[in-house]
């Protein structure tokens, strides 16, 4: 695109959604039921992710310390071994006082059958958490092979399943929305090829006296461009607003079943669906308008 012509493209987009001003709403109308749908699908898998990172972030591996290991010298040592091994965020020291005091508040009103132990059976150890949860079984790997260590565990079969789930849903979220990207891109073509299909005249007119096949593109990707993106600031302040609604309704009741679990706050939802509305929107409405408009070039 020319800069110079920058200014007749914009002119010319604006007339055009003024002068077919019905078709341009049907248009719009379409933008906004298309990606109504994938929005909502869109926010339902922003809370599914914020679910499962959650979760993720939950993964750490528990190394078990030799009895001999257990002197101010060797913790301090196998601290630091720890903390320089790749892929460790935090390493937090875990005494048999601290341990045994964990057990007794798991045990709550049962807690009063440690009492009569004669020694500390648990053995003192390291909470390591990864940096990526994926990682998790090389790290493990990595601190077994440490001087120290009796044992390592880190709940490998409940890792495993989680992160094959994570990686489910990923693959899952994705495919649905370009699934459903491709059918909003279909309908919302089929629509602005009305449009251009009752200006099949004017393009003609202009193909014969001599315009470049861009110079009469632009000005309909544009139109597309534009009425994509007002379609997108609908979808998004009726999307927003419907989730707002829903979070502080759900958010009591998870809180209430679920206290670990919160869905994605509404600010940080409406940033996120603002650039992915916004841009789906622009994109899909400038590729349909370059769709519809390709059989009338052809002339």
């Amino acid at each position: 695109m020319k800069l110079k012509n920058l200014s007749y493209y914009v002119k010319e987009a604006a007339t055009g959604i003024w002068r077919n001003r019905l078709m341009s709403l049907a248009s719009v109308i379409v933008v906004v039921l298309t990606l109504l749908i994938l929005g909502a699908f869109t926010l339902i898998n922003l809370n599914i992710q914020a679910v499962t990172d959650e979760i993720k972030g939950q993964v750490e591996v528990v190394a078990y310390l030799e009895e001999e290991a257990e002197t101010y010298e060797e913790v301090g040592r196998l601290r630091e071994e720890l903390r320089g091994l790749e892929g460790v965020q935090q390493v937090t020291f875990v005494s048999r006082d601290e341990a045994l005091e964990r057990l007794r508040e798991r045990l709550g009103d049962k807690a009063g059958i440690t009492e009569g132990l004669e020694r500390n059976p648990l053995p003192a150890s390291f909470e390591i958490r990864p940096q990526d949860p994926e990682h998790t079984a090389i790290l493990a790997e990595a601190i077994s092979q440490l001087e120290g260590i009796e044992s390592v565990d880190y709940g490998q079969q409940l890792v495993e399943q989680l992160l094959a789930f994570s990686r489910s849903v990923e693959l899952f979220s994705y495919t649905v929305i370009v699934f459903l990207g491709v059918i909003s891109l279909f309908l919302i073509a089929n629509t602005i090829k009305l449009t251009v299909y009752s200006r099949r005249r004017q393009i003609g007119i202009m193909k014969f006296v001599g315009a470049t096949d861009w110079f009469i593109r632009w000005p309909f990707i544009l139109e597309g461009i534009f009425l994509g993106l007002f379609g997108a600031l609908f979808t998004y302040l009726l999307l927003l607003a419907g989730y707002g609604i829903l979070y502080h309704r759900a958010s009591a009741w998870l809180y209430q079943n679920f206290l670990s679990v919160q869905m994605v706050v509404p600010e940080l939802a409406g940033r996120e669906l603002l650039k992915f509305l916004f841009v789906t929107g622009a994109g899909i409405g400038a590729v349909g308008s370059a769709i519809s408009l390709r059989r009338f070039l052809k002339v």
